[in-house]
């Protein structure tokens, strides 16, 4: 039994940390204002000289695609008005793509739910039961979990800075259809409204949020490891 508890603890500690991975991105695509906020407040002016988009037209449809990809929205059935014309705005190929990353979004958002309710159940089975030891080694495999996340998260970041092309190209391979995935800008909306500084605000925002979140988690199991250790003392 007592193995079976240590066991459960360590699976708990590391699907806790991935539902709350899912628990930050659940955020981002939900609660789009600091699209509106992005695009009128920093990106206006380069968005509509360059494309003849209104920035209101672009934030617009980037909440309409993170709902899409959550599920919250049924259709990407968007217009907007381009150098004062009205047309759709998404392509066959755009749609195609969206449909990809809707699937994809969606699945790691289910995963990332099943992995909390998990954990949270293993948790409460372990505090139920006082097994302190257990509870022990859930807080130290947390910590080193989180460690672990942190490294890769640091690798991560520097190839993206040292080599943004080949990371995206990467992601792409293994959790999309690359094909269906490339753009040109010429062609393409949806690329015009997708500069390069959203996609750093995007994961900055994502990196914050689940620092705060893992990072308060982790504070929780440093003062229960020094705690239970000054009791048994």
């Amino acid at each position: 039994m007592k193995k079976l508890k240590k066991a459960a603890a360590i699976i708990a500690a590391v699907l806790l940390l991935f539902g709350l991975l899912t628990i930050a991105l659940n955020f981002i695509f939900n609660y789009t204002g600091w699209l509106y906020k992005e695009y009128l407040c920093e990106l206006k002016n380069s968005v509509y000289e360059e494309y003849g988009i209104s920035a209101e037209d672009a934030s617009r449809v980037l909440s309409r695609m993170m709902y899409y990809s959550t599920g919250r929205a049924d259709d990407l059935d968007v217009t907007i008005v381009e150098n004062g014309e009205e047309v759709p705005f998404f392509n066959e190929s755009e749609l195609s793509h969206m449909r990809d990353v809707r699937k994809l979004t969606r699945t790691v958002l289910w995963m990332g739910a099943v992995s909390l309710v998990l954990a949270l159940a293993a948790i409460v089975f372990l505090i139920v039961s006082r097994d302190r030891a257990a509870l022990r080694t859930f807080a130290k495999a947390y910590l080193i979990a989180l460690a672990a996340a942190v490294v890769i998260i640091i690798a991560l970041a520097v190839w993206v800075l040292v080599d943004f092309d080949g990371f995206w190209t990467t992601f792409h391979v293994v959790f999309l259809d690359l094909e269906s995935s490339t753009f040109d800008p010429a062609e393409s909306r949806m690329i015009r409204i997708c500069p390069a500084e959203l996609f750093a605000d995007f994961v900055g925002m994502l990196g914050n949020i689940i620092a705060i979140l893992a990072g308060a988690v982790g504070i929780a199991c440093v003062l229960y490891l020094r705690f239970t250790k000054k009791k048994n003392a």
